[in-house]
Formats: structure tokens, sequence, C-alpha cells
């Protein structure tokens, strides 16, 4: 099969049949969509790519998975709702197996999640997987993330860590820290927040999806709002599977480890925690710390009270 054969037999016809079909989708030069009176457009893209987001040996269930929830995520983080999307796929060879077994899962997500698949691209090179979401939101409530104010709380949604967790034993094979099935799952299939984003729209003063690990997205936060924070590390919602691992190992995988994908977001101090809980009941919501007026410095703080000093910043890709 060529590349326009795939397209159609395994990703045309199984994505044009939900409420949200383009005015025109997969067969011309570019998609036509409309979108609703009073709503906005919200659009991301991310690239994965084989030895770098997923490992070698990863199955294309699998990286069909994270592929599509990752971008869900950034969705999530948005407060936007999923609508449209793209998928540009790169593969080393024409592997029909490969290219079933993956398409099956990107529809399968695809239908949960309502996403029509309006256009893309198939290409030979080294595996990659390139997807541009859209989705939208009501005019002007958006989540972004330079909003925190002073005074403001900062909550996680979630437990963090175990995908680190998970990809150091891969990494690092050892049978006395090996992850469950259940942790495997938070590194390959993380469970996009698209829920509890649009609950915060109305509520939370900025947002961010952790994907770089907490102590960088956080700072993403302070960066752009201008602002400080005050985190303890003992309130920070650290995943059972570090429970295995020495206290500072356990402390710079949650922080920096990544690939969690959980929400970290801000919300005025006069919102109770216990009204916060219940409005989000798709997920559980931590409380973590507090925004102060120290321009973009982030301080953790120990069970004494003193700062804790950290060396890891967090993945960077250069």
């Amino acid at each position: 099969m060529n590349e326009f054969e795939i397209i159609e037999h395994y990703f045309k016809p199984k994505l044009l049949n939900n409420q949200y079909v383009p005015t025109l989708g997969i067969g011309d030069d570019a998609a036509v969509i409309s979108i609703g009176e009073g709503e906005e457009l919200v659009v991301s893209m991310d690239t994965l790519v084989e030895g770098v987001h997923f490992l070698r040996d990863t199955s294309p269930r699998d990286i069909a998975s994270k592929s599509v929830l990752v971008n869900l995520s950034d969705m999530a983080a948005m407060g936007a709702a999923p609508r449209w999307i793209t998928l540009s796929l790169t593969l080393p060879e024409n592997n029909i197996d490969w290219i079933k077994e993956f398409s099956s899962q990107f529809n399968n997500l695809a239908a949960k999640y309502s996403l029509s698949l309006i256009g893309g691209d198939l290409t030979k090179g080294p595996l990659s997987i390139t997807i541009q979401m859209h989705g939208t939101v009501p005019k002007g409530r958006f989540l972004c993330r330079s909003g925190a104010k002073p005074g403001d709380l900062i909550y996680v949604t979630g437990e963090l860590g175990a995908a680190a967790y998970t990809l150091r034993y891969f990494l690092n094979p050892d049978k006395n820290i090996e992850p469950t099935k259940e942790e495997i799952k938070k590194l390959n299939q993380p469970e996009p927040r698209i829920q509890a984003g649009i609950v915060l729209r109305d509520i939370a003063t900025s947002c961010i999806d952790v994907s770089d690990g907490l102590f960088s997205d956080l700072n993403h936060i302070l960066k752009a709002s201008n602002v400080g924070a005050e985190i303890k590390l003992s309130n920070i919602p650290y995943s059972n599977s570090l429970k295995k691992l020495n206290k500072e190992l356990a402390i710079d995988l949650a922080l920096t480890g990544g690939d969690d994908y959980e929400l970290c977001f801000t919300a005025p101090q006069n919102m109770s925690q216990s009204d916060l809980k219940e409005m989000i009941a798709t997920v559980e919501i931590h409380y973590i710390g507090k925004i102060d007026q120290t321009c973009s410095k982030l301080n953790l703080m120990d069970e004494n009270g003193k700062i804790y000093k950290f060396k890891s910043k967090g993945y960077q890709h250069f």
C-alpha cells in the first residue's frame, strides 16, 4: 500500500462520524473548520520522536496513546474542549501490521474524546509523530500561565513521579523496583485532565500541564506571572512508587522526572479547598504552596521549614 491508500484505509473512514465534523476534511489541500459564535479556537502541537519521547521497543498502541493523550493534556491546561486533530506520521518502513495497531488505538481515542481527524501527512524517515490539536473555549475564558497573583494558592492534580519511576526502571532494570502495570500505564497512557481543565476556566488564575516536571513547569507560571512561590515538599502528592526509593531520589523524580501530565494551577486564597475538591470531582487535587511577591523565585521548603537545596531543574531538550 502507498501512503494515500494507507490514509484512505486506516484513517479517513474512521474519524469523520461525530458531531464535530469539519466543513471540509481529509482529501483536499487543507481543512476548513467552523467554530460556534462566542467561541475561541485553541491550537497546540507536539512532536514525539523515537528514542526521545518513547523507547525503541514501545508498542504501536502505546505510541498512539501517548501521542494523542499528551496533546489532549495541552487542551486541558487551557480549559479547552478538544474538537479536531491532525496527524503527521513519519515511518522508517511500510509496516502494515504496525500501522494497523497504531491506527486502531489512534481511532479509538479519537472516538472516545470526540475528535475529528482533519488532515496530516505520511512520510518515510525516522519514526516520529507530530499532532496538532484544536479545541474550543468560550470567548475570554481560556486558561493561561500569566495570571497568578500574590496570595494565590498552588494546587496539583493526581500524583507525581510514577512515569519517571517507570522510565528509570526501563533504562536501568532492577527487580527490586519493577513497576506495576498501573505505573507503566502512567508512562505510556497518561490521563488528560480535560474535565478538570473545563471546570477551572472560572476558578484558576493560571494553569499549566506538568510535562517536563513540576519544578520546571511551575517556574514557567512564575516567570509568566512575574511572581514567586513557596511550596512544601511534604505537600507534594508523591506516587506510591516513590516510597521504594530514598528520599532525595524520590523528590527528584517527583519534581523533575516529567511525563506526569497532571495540571498545576493557582486559585484565589478565598476559594476554599473543600469547595475546589467538590467542583473538580474527576480527580484528586492537592494544595502544595502559595504564590508570593519574590519575582520568579521558587523556594522548596522541607519538613523543618528550611529551604531545600535542589540542583536538578527538570527536563530540557537542549
